[in-house]
């Protein structure tokens, strides 16, 4: 009986650029479409015009810390109004779906189920294949 040598399958450049070019889209549809989703749903009506500093609801120090900020160009009044806005306790500030949230999980766990259920099955045929159990032989 011959001794068969375990050759695993190849993968061309072409298949490896393939497949880094599905990844690198992926992450970047995932990152740079949930900040673009979040902007459009967060941009508001914008016509207001900014309060000024004086009738903000900050403390005398964060006062003189932002209009050093804006003397210096560092950021204007509306960024100041947004972040003071930004920081304004709400009921609705942490608001969690919970039914997203179900459905991330269970995205998360049927994803990690097939990855292992795949591992599993190639490890038993790479075993298989190394360890024969019809003749005992390691090869």
């Amino acid at each position: 009986m011959s001794a068969h040598i375990y050759e695993p399958p190849r993968q061309s450049a072409a298949g490896q650029l393939r497949d880094s070019l599905i990844i690198l889209g992926l992450v970047f549809v995932v990152l740079f479409g949930v900040t673009l989703l979040v902007q459009s749903d967060a941009a508001g009506g914008g016509d207001e015009a900014p309060t000024p500093l004086a009738e903000l609801p900050i403390n005398a120090t964060e006062r003189q810390q932002y209009e050093t900020m804006i003397e210096r160009g560092v950021t204007d009044l509306e960024a100041v109004n947004a972040a003071v806005a930004a920081n304004y306790e709400r009921d609705d500030k942490y608001e969690i779906n919970w039914l997203l949230l179900a459905l991330t999980v269970a995205s998360i766990l049927i994803y990690l189920t097939v990855v292992v259920r795949m591992s599993l099955k190639e490890y038993r045929e790479v075993v298989r294949e190394r360890f024969d159990t019809r003749t005992g032989e390691t090869r």
